[in-house]
């Protein structure tokens, strides 16, 4: 038979606490007020004061289920709907045939054609961004070296920010533009009045006569993919000065100071000093920059009018969303808007692995 043990100190206790500890009181004999009972009712009330925090965003949640979740949710189902316009909501059965249609350019309803609208959103997208990145960086390391002046450059680099991006696509095809008619011309435009200077003959930039490659049915209309580019990396440049001057601000004056005294350039202090150290904000630029390339439209349109230049040749993904929201074809439109946002997840997480590395000095 196994010897029992018993614990010294509980024995001696007195029984009086061992009465307070069964009832959850104090051990050492001290009374514990407990507050008086409360009802359902009280218990009810408090519980949903405790929870008042939700009031609070309760009128965000509401905006984003209504005009972000509900309209993802409609556009998966609808874009599976066969023959679906979204004028009747008719269609005539479930299946693939929006997305095959779309990718292959046989809508049967002419306008915009979904590989050419790819590939000039692609092409507009991955050439204007990191040059326009690029050039925002080398514009924020001289302003950041300017100390006089450099709040009014900042005011004046920030303005094409604040501008409207349909009004100042008009005003800026307008360098490019030649006016007049074919007997008479009243002007070339700005820019190939600057290239005449060089000999260069006028070129249509903008207009119906503007020069082009054609692959197979693929278009590649160059010159308007110049002045395209030209006009976003413009565009561009207020937003993103703004984003990487700020964060050049805060990096540790005595990484420069090290640098000049080991004897570093200005390119090796930039490349191995200045860009490593703001290299978050230059992948959120990165990021931010893709996602709104691919989705441009106001800026096309206001350079080459609603058409997106001749019958679509400058048309864009968001451009030929809306072409088939038009034409009553709305199936097409949701089996492109979720083509598109699987292109833009794709990019966005490449680019993030990409960027992964970040390097910093603290």
């Amino acid at each position: 038979m196994e010897e029992m043990t018993v614990n010294p100190v509980a024995a001696t206790e007195p029984s009086e606490k061992k009465r307070k500890r069964a009832r959850g009181g104090d051990p050492n004999g001290e009374p514990i007020y407990t507050g008086p009972e409360l009802s359902k009712g009280e218990r009810f009330r408090r519980a949903l004061k405790s929870q008042s925090g939700w009031l609070f965003v309760a009128p965000a949640l509401i905006l984003m289920a209504v005009f972000t979740f509900y309209p993802i949710i409609a556009a998966f189902v609808n874009s599976f709907k066969e023959n679906y316009s979204g004028m009747t909501g008719r269609f005539s059965g479930w299946g693939i045939d929006n997305f095959v249609r779309v990718l292959k350019g046989d809508t049967g309803t002419g306008g915009a054609n979904f590989v050419q609208c790819l590939v000039n959103t692609l092409v507009l997208t991955f050439i204007s961004v990191p040059l326009s990145t690029l050039l925002a960086l080398l514009i924020s390391v001289a302003l950041n070296s300017i100390k006089r002046l450099q709040k009014a450059y900042q005011t004046i680099l920030f303005l094409p920010y604040l501008t409207n991006a349909l009004a100042m696509g008009a005003v800026f095809a307008t360098f490019f533009k030649i006016i007049g008619t074919t007997s008479y011309t009243e002007t070339v435009g700005i820019v190939n009045i600057v290239l005449g200077w060089f000999g260069i003959k006028p070129i249509d930039w903008v207009g119906l006569g503007s020069p082009h490659w054609q692959i197979g049915s693929l278009s590649i209309p160059w010159a308007k993919y110049v002045v395209t580019i030209v006009y976003e990396i413009w565009s561009g440049l207020p937003f993103k000065i703004l984003i990487l001057f700020s964060a050049m601000q805060s990096i540790n004056k005595q990484y420069y100071d090290a640098a000049k005294v080991d004897g570093a350039s200005r390119w090796t202090i930039l490349w191995k000093i200045t860009a490593p150290m703001i290299m978050p904000q230059i992948s959120y630029l990165l990021i931010t920059g893709i996602m709104g390339g691919m989705k441009q439209y106001s800026a096309i349109v206001g350079l080459f009018g609603t058409t997106m230049g001749l019958d679509y040749d400058m048309g864009t993904m968001v451009g030929y969303l809306y072409n088939y929201i038009e034409l009553g074809q709305t199936g097409y439109a949701f089996a492109g808007s979720l083509i598109l946002f699987a292109i833009i997840m794709v990019i966005t997480f490449f680019n993030n692995r990409l960027t992964k590395k970040r390097t910093t000095y603290r």
